[in-house]
């Protein structure tokens, strides 16, 4: 009589269990899988830490998000599952219920995985894991706890914190989980010397890694037809539609560039949508200005732009400007904080502009747009500092700190 299937099973998995293992267990962890610079970053290691040192999974508090859909069947992304997970959806995103609850959804991720390591990423993850880390003090001393701030955090609470009085008690909440980490990976200069001075972490406790482009793949991707109808002649800007990314700021340099055919696409999509579009039209371009929403391949798109713009107002890092880049399309930036001007040195690889500055801005693009030779000059320039954070190098980076 033959083996069973779920006997067959069984003796495979306890075979693995008698098996010593010698790849450290990763646990990377998110909120969800929203169309972000974490989020990518995550999706990178996953694909770029090498398997004969790592084991590495992915857990998500919530099962959605752009790139969730696309990556769902990943066997490496776990969703939270049972009676606390349900009960957090009860409640507002960022709401103060849902971040208790997720304390013990956290303590439930950790202790049945198990890992050697876990990175969370973005404060309202890393505060809750800080908490979970009470419930499991004999695992918390076997295990190395990383927190990845790739955000400019003091802005953030400040646009999204009304109260002054809580405001001041999650900065401190923040500050004290920070410093119980084993490491923070800041992902520019710019966001540790803000951990510092705004949050007190140690600088020595930071270590400054950029975020894993997979340059390779954006490449390949440029060549692929788009999945949107394209005008001739465009200016390409990507990211979620909020506040943040001053598309509003963009709108209004774009309105003051005088080129007959030119148009704007804008990728994404987000709570401003409706607001950006009234304003295209009050502006008189709203024929000129296209909303695409998300692509699942945006870089077919940046690929064909004659530049790529960001107009942020903030940044942790600007993980966007690294795949135009890697398009080969010239870059003009607004140099906010933290983050672009790491990255964009000016007149070298990309154009840097004063943050908010709409006529400076206007008068970047319409310079670029008019010079051929620049553009071309930028793209080789471009091309080459991509390569800085090709994925399988900032990969390297996480995986020595991963092992210390």
């Amino acid at each position: 009589m033959g083996l069973k299937i779920e006997d067959s099973h069984n003796i495979e998995n306890e075979s693995k269990q008698l098996k010593v293992r010698s790849e450290k267990r990763v646990l990377l962890i998110l909120p969800d899988l929203s169309g972000g610079g974490a989020e990518r970053t995550s999706l990178n290691l996953l694909e770029y830490l090498d398997p004969k040192q790592f084991e590495v999974d992915l857990a998500l508090l919530e099962g959605r998000g752009e790139y969730f859909n696309i990556h769902r069947k990943s066997r490496h992304i776990i969703t939270a599952q049972g009676w606390f997970s349900r009960q957090a959806l009860r409640f507002s995103a960022d709401s103060i219920p849902r971040g208790m609850i997720h304390i013990f959804v956290l303590r439930s991720l950790i202790a049945h995985h198990k890992p050697d390591i876990v990175m969370s990423s973005m404060a309202d993850v890393s505060l809750p894991v800080a908490l979970a880390w009470g419930l499991l003090p004999k695992m918390r001393k076997q295990v190395r706890w990383i927190a990845r701030e790739g955000n400019h955090t003091e802005v953030v609470m400040r646009e999204t914190i009304p109260s002054p009085l809580i405001r001041m008690l999650v900065k401190k909440a923040i500050s004290w989980a920070y410093r119980r980490t084993d490491a923070v990976i800041a992902t520019s200069e710019g966001v540790a010397a803000g951990l510092s001075s705004s949050f007190a972490v140690p600088r020595e406790k930071q270590i400054v890694i950029g975020n894993p482009v997979d340059v390779a793949a954006v490449t390949n991707a440029c060549c692929e037809e788009p999945s949107v109808n394209l005008p001739k002649h465009f200016i390409v800007a990507v990211g979620r539609l909020v506040y943040q990314k001053g598309f509003d700021i963009l709108l209004h340099a774009f309105v003051q560039i005088n080129q007959p055919g030119l148009h704007l696409v804008i990728l994404g999509k987000g709570p401003e949508k409706l607001a950006l579009l009234e304003l295209a039209q009050s502006l008189g371009v709203g024929d000129k200005v296209l909303f695409p929403g998300f692509l699942n391949n945006p870089w077919s798109v940046i690929a064909r732009a004659q530049c790529f713009c960001l107009a942020s107002r903030w940044e942790g890092f600007g993980h966007v400007i690294v795949e135009a880049m890697a398009c080969g399309v010239p870059v003009v930036v607004s140099d906010c904080p933290y983050g672009p001007a790491e990255i964009v040195r000016n007149q070298n690889e990309g154009v840097l502009v004063p943050m908010g500055n709409s006529e400076a801005l206007a008068t970047a693009l319409t310079r670029l747009l008019n010079d051929e030779k620049r553009k071309n000059t930028l793209k080789k320039m471009a091309l080459k500092r991509a390569q800085d954070f090709s994925a399988d190098q900032i990969a390297s980076y996480y995986a020595n700190v991963f092992v210390i």
